[in-house]
């Protein structure tokens, strides 16, 4: 004898149905990870971007589509940004006297891959409370260089990550990432100092969080300190 079944029974089996196929598109569980970096000496390294890799289906990542850059006594703040391919990336003078911007793909040394193709623009002295402002796209991934024709020692750093997880460490070297997926991933560093690539990091990260500390080989320059 066939078996019936009502319509709400026959709702509630369809629902079921749904919510197992969207459990399937979305990661098990969400986790949390703390990336600590050192430099060669095992000092806490600042400003090293960081990058997270997994394979595993993941919820909706809003990606860094806007950034702002400013000029500041003789100075690219903050030192090193990070957005995805596609960003539009803002500059903004705030100092009283005219700077110039070179923005471009850096390769091994530090020197730019190719100068003829490099974006450039000239922002004019803050007066009063006008502030010269310039947008730029950025589409290829990797790192940038900014530097300023008119001032030498100037120097930032802009990298286009290729993956949705992506931060700058701050000055305890540390990057946290939250609502990763659970299960393997991949770390990799990338540090404007650095001579040679850092290699990799595989690691699991469990449902419940995870922490990692990668050692690098990276020297850092000691920089001039804001307002000196």
């Amino acid at each position: 004898m066939p078996v019936r079944f009502s319509r709400a029974a026959a709702h509630l089996a369809h629902l079921a149905l749904m919510g197992a196929l969207a459990a399937l598109a979305l990661p098990a569980h969400a986790a949390d990870l703390a990336v600590r970096v050192l430099d060669k000496h095992g000092q806490p390294l600042a400003d090293a971007v960081v990058m997270v890799q997994s394979t595993l289906p993941a919820g909706a990542v809003t990606p860094m589509l806007e950034a702002t850059i400013q000029q500041q006594k003789m100075r690219f703040k903050p030192y090193v940004t990070v957005v995805h391919a596609g960003a539009r990336v803002s500059f903004t003078n705030l100092d009283a006297w005219d700077h110039h911007v070179i923005l471009g793909p850096v390769g091994p040394g530090g020197f730019y891959l190719d100068p003829g193709q490099n974006q450039q623009l000239r922002l004019a002295g803050k007066v009063g409370d006008t502030l010269a402002r310039e947008t730029r796209s950025v589409t290829q991934t990797g790192a940038y260089l900014l530097g300023c024709h008119l001032h030498g020692s100037m120097r930032g750093h802009l990298y286009v990550a290729d993956t949705p997880w992506a931060r700058v460490s701050e000055a305890d070297g540390q990057a946290r990432f939250t609502a990763l997926p659970a299960g393997p991933a991949r770390v990799r560093i990338w540090h404007p100092d650095q001579v040679l690539d850092t290699a990799p990091i595989t690691l699991d990260v469990a449902a419940g969080g995870a922490a990692v500390t990668v050692n690098t080989q990276v020297a850092p320059v000691r920089r001039r300190q804001a307002g000196a």
